[in-house]
């Protein structure tokens, strides 16, 4: 019971952070590329100083958290670039599909293969469900990108999407190395995945905008609001996040986050966005809703 309500509080975090995140984007003041590099850097520090005082401002770090960190903040660096890369190159709805796919199969490839979790029919059934989901959701952008207009998308874009595939499914898969590793140092991972991430966002911003660089970094009261309420979420979904990793199987874990956030993102996009639902969007909510609940048995 106390791992469901976890699961849940961490969706709902996890759905903020989406919501916030686009609001600050939209009202980011600044060059528009450099929205997500600022973000990042300043996504770094709350969470970094976040976690050090959820930890009671404690440090304590062995070797190996310290390499799965190092990894983690490669892979983390590497799904915020990828993003960027490939939704400037081609449709924002298969990135979308590849990085949600990345984040359940990967995870479930390394329990499956390497940990020897065994997941009975309906479990993997359940799963299946939420993939096709995923692409009912995202159907009505997917359809936008046949004929003329998929034949003008670079060949790059799906490189792209491949690395944010494995990028997503990374970062939770070493998540959970490192706690079945150390869970005693979860947070201290979390601390340098992030630190290390930001300090590389801070690096390409510099060398783009070298002596204006700060200037990046100038937020006005439009954009502070969603950013600070967006950072808050984020520094408290991925504490809770580690402290649930152990007591779930990551596949059953991952799989809900996804899809309950999707569900809540889709939720929020009609009522905040004034998007009109689809049919195909309806039909994906219902297919995610019926997968969380038989996963939640």
């Amino acid at each position: 019971m106390t791992s469901a309500l976890l699961i849940l509080l961490i969706v709902v975090l996890y759905s903020f952070q989406t919501l916030f995140c686009t609001m600050y984007t939209n009202k980011y003041p600044g060059k528009p590329e450099n929205a997500s590099p600022v973000f990042c850097v300043l996504e770094s520090i709350a969470i970094a100083l976040f976690t050090w005082a959820w930890i009671g401002f404690k440090f304590e770090l062995s070797l190996m958290t310290l390499l799965f960190g190092v990894l983690n903040a490669v892979a983390l660096y590497g799904y915020n670039t990828s993003l960027i890369k490939a939704g400037a190159k081609g449709s924002y709805a298969f990135l979308n599909v590849a990085q949600l796919f990345g984040g359940i199969l990967v995870p479930l490839l390394y329990t499956t293969v390497f940990l020897g979790d065994d997941l009975r029919w309906y479990q993997l059934a359940a799963i299946a469900m939420m993939l096709v989901s995923f692409v009912l959701m995202n159907l009505k952008e997917l359809k936008k990108t046949k004929g003329e207009e998929r034949k003008k998308t670079p060949w790059t874009y799906y490189l792209f999407c491949a690395i944010l595939f494995i990028c997503n499914g990374m970062y939770g898969t070493l998540l959970k190395m490192q706690s079945d590793y150390n869970e005693s140092e979860k947070n201290e991972m979390v601390i340098i995945t992030y630190g290390i991430m930001g300090v590389i966002a801070l690096i390409q911003l510099a060398f783009k905008e070298k002596k204006d660089t700060l200037k990046a970094f100038k937020i006005d009261k439009k954009a502070a609001l969603p950013l600070v309420l967006c950072l808050a979420s984020a520094a408290l979904a991925i504490n809770v996040l580690v402290t649930v990793i152990p007591m779930v199987n990551t596949a059953v874990l991952y799989t809900v986050e996804n899809g309950g956030v999707l569900i809540l993102a889709a939720m929020y996009s009609f009522i905040f966005f004034k998007e009109k639902p689809q049919l195909s969007t309806i039909l994906g909510i219902i297919a995610a809703t019926v997968s969380i609940t038989v996963l939640s048995i």
